[in-house]
This record gives C-alpha cells, structure tokens and sequence, in this order.
C-alpha cells in the first residue's frame, strides 16, 4: 500500500499541471473503508470545474497506487480552513484562529486568537494575552471565520 506521502506527490504534480495548488492531502483507511481527501487551492478561489478536472485526472493514477475500493473526494479547504504545514500557518498570520493542543498551555486545551507571527513557533493574540505555541504541542488548528 502506498503512503499519504507517496499519493500526496501524484496528486501535487496532477495540480501543477491543472493550474492549482495541493493545500492537503488526507488519506484514512478504517472500518472496512479507504477515503482519499485532496484540498486544492488557488489564489483566486477554486471553482466546481477545478475540483472535478482534478478528481478525473487523480482516478486514474490513484487507480494504479491503491489496490482496492476507495472513495476519492476533491475540495477547496474552505474559508475555514484547516492548517497543517509551516506554509499554511505563514499565509494565516493575521487570521483569527482557533488551535488545539494535545496538553494544556497555560491552563487551556484549545486557544483562540489573532495569529500574529510563527516563528520560531505560532504566536496568538489571545483575550488573555499573547501566547506562543509549540510545534510539537499542536494537535489541530484552523481559520475561524
């Protein structure tokens, strides 16, 4: 079986050649099902046709990759987007953003505020203050809109 890493490098060279960015790629198998999700992006939005030229250029190497059923769903990330790389985290400074984090900083599992930079680590403008974030305490975040 192929690797998210593997799939999200097919998918990465289909979106080059489309004219779109890979955003994420996610890939999950459990309870008898495979679901391949590709989040696209563009700076000037992405369309419906984006996503299903996308989706008819993906099938047919993904076909090759994985040897049984899968569902395959390609997407926009959406206004409230999920972060997950370095990369998305740069281009929401300035965002308001929700982060949950796998144990307590500062007495709270889930923090909310204005990203306001990321290096050497996501800065939050909270309503208690700022807040530097670890890396490695990072369990999900995403744009609020």
């Amino acid at each position: 079986m192929n690797s998210r890493e593997e799939l999200a490098g097919v998918a990465e060279s289909v979106c080059k050649v489309a004219g779109v960015e890979l955003y994420w790629l996610d890939y999950r198998r459990g309870g008898g099902r495979t679901m391949v999700r590709v989040f696209i992006d563009r700076a000037d939005g992405v369309t419906i046709d984006d996503c299903a030229r996308v989706s008819r250029a993906l099938e047919p190497r993904f076909d090759e990759l994985i040897p049984h059923r899968y569902l395959l769903e390609v997407s926009s990330p959406g206004v409230e987007r999920e972060l997950h790389t370095e990369g998305h985290f740069r281009r929401a400074v300035g965002e308001r953003v929700r982060v949950k984090l796998r144990r307590p900083l500062e007495g709270r599992g889930v923090l909310v505020g204005q990203l306001i930079g990321v290096e050497p680590e996501p800065l939050l403008e909270t309503n208690y203050g700022p807040v530097r974030v670890p890396w490695e305490e990072l369990s999900r975040a995403q744009v609020l809109s």
